[in-house]
This record gives C-alpha cells, sequence and structure tokens, in this order.
C-alpha cells in the first residue's frame, strides 16, 4: 500500500498522541500480502489495522494476529479511519524462523517456509509462504520469488514484496504470502515449487549457495501435489 507523506506525518502525530511517547519506530506495510515481526519479534510493539481489515476473516490475517492482543478500536472514521490496535509481545515466529544453511547474494537471510498441509486439486488457489530476515538495507528495488513448475512444464508465477524496504531494518523478519490460482485443466502429479529474490530494476536473480559450495539462482522447496477431482 502506497503511503504519501501526509499519511505518513498524521500517522505520526496520532501515534505520539495516543502512546505518550514520540521515540516509536512507525512502519507500513500491506497486512494481505505480508507480514513484518520487527526486530525479529524480539522486542514488543503494537500494530494498527484498519477495521474493517482487523475484523475480516483472512485466515493469513488472523494467524499472525493471534498472538496479539486487542488494546483499543476506534469504531467510526474521526481524525484517522476507523481502526483497530493490536499490542504485540515479544515472542517467538513458530515454525518459519528456521534459519538456512544458505548464502543469499542480497540483503536477506532464507529462514524458512509454510506449505499447505495436504494435496491440492486443479482450480485451487495455492498458498505458500516464505519467511526471510533483513542482514542489510537494500540500495535497490526487490521483489520475492515463488514459482510453481508443473509435470507439464508449465510455470505458474506467484512474486511479490507486501514490505517496502524503506520501512525495513536490520533484524526484521519479512513472511511473504503467495498465492496461485491453478487453471481447473491442471494435470495431476508433483508439483516443483521454488523461491528466491531477484533485483527489480535489471530482474537479475539473487545468486545462493548451498553449504556443499554449489550455487544456483533458487531455492527449492518440497513438492506440493495436485491429486485429479
Amino acid at each position: 500500500v502506497e503511503i504519501g507523506q501526509t499519511q505518513v506525518v498524521a500517522a505520526q502525530a496520532l501515534a505520539a498522541e495516543g502512546l505518550g511517547r514520540d521515540d516509536l519506530r512507525l512502519t507500513y506495510f500491506d497486512c494481505t500480502q505480508s507480514w513484518l515481526y520487527p526486530t525479529g519479534g524480539v522486542s514488543p510493539g503494537w500494530y494498527a489495522l484498519h477495521r474493517t481489515t482487523a475484523r475480516s476473516d483472512d485466515p493469513f490475517i488472523q494467524r499472525h494476529l493471534a498472538s496479539a492482543r486487542l488494546s483499543y478500536e476506534q469504531r467510526a472514521d474521526r481524525q484517522a479511519p476507523a481502526f483497530a490496535l493490536y499490542a504485540q509481545p515479544a515472542s517467538a515466529l513458530g515454525p518459519c524462523a528456521v534459519p538456512q544453511p544458505l548464502d543469499l547474494d542480497g540483503p536477506l537471510d532464507f529462514w524458512g517456509y509454510t506449505l499447505p498441509p495436504g494435496p491440492i486439486h486443479p482450480g485451487d488457489t495455492l498458498e505458500i509462504e516464505t519467511c526471510w530476515r533483513v542482514t542489510a538495507l537494500p540500495a535497490r528495488p526487490l521483489s520475492l520469488m515463488l514459482h510453481l513448475r508443473g509435470p507439464d512444464g508449465a510455470t505458474h508465477v506467484g512474486d511479490g514484496l507486501g514490505v517496502p524496504i524503506e520501512s525495513w531494518a536490520v533484524g526484521d523478519i519479512i513472511l511473504q504470502r503467495h498465492r496461485l490460482t491453478l487453471p481447473p485443466d491442471a494435470p495431476p502429479g508433483d508439483y516443483a515449487p521454488y523461491t528466491g529474490a531477484y533485483w527489480l530494476d535489471t530482474l537479475e536473480r539473487w545468486s545462493v549457495t548451498r553449504q556443499d559450495g554449489q550455487t544456483d539462482d533458487r531455492v527449492p522447496l518440497p513438492f506440493v501435489t495436485l491429486v485429479a477431482d
């Protein structure tokens, strides 16, 4: 979501007034695409969401709000749109936060993934989450890759990045939600997902070096199986 400078200044003023301090770091991200854990979840903080978004039945949003506590709710539009404020305690990030023995040629470490729990079917929307830790602040725009290669050789693309690099700080954890809708006539069989990152200005993929010294431009993930209806 694009945030204008006027909105940033207003949000800073509201945060300072509501929380009684003006020394807090403010970050922005699209919570329908990604989730940001500033400092990797080591420090407590607050999430402020539009009220309709916070009350939606989107499982991605509700899962990442599960460890937070609703501390304030503005139910009507006033100086700011109706919103809900959640207090997030310092906590572990769960199964995604598992550092991988990989070296990426860019300012992120790959920290894991979450795959759908069972088989998928033709026409389904497949959701895969990838998890990344910020190691440096990038000077160039980038995106996160999620491709899915089917048994027929067709590649389905679910790239994206819902946390603007301007919101990053070293140590942050980013969970990216990748959604791929498979065609109704997708053939059954094993589908090979792989992830990675690339620079948006050149579309150059980051190199990935494994512990054995082998390099590639992607991180393979376990197969997912499509079962015919």
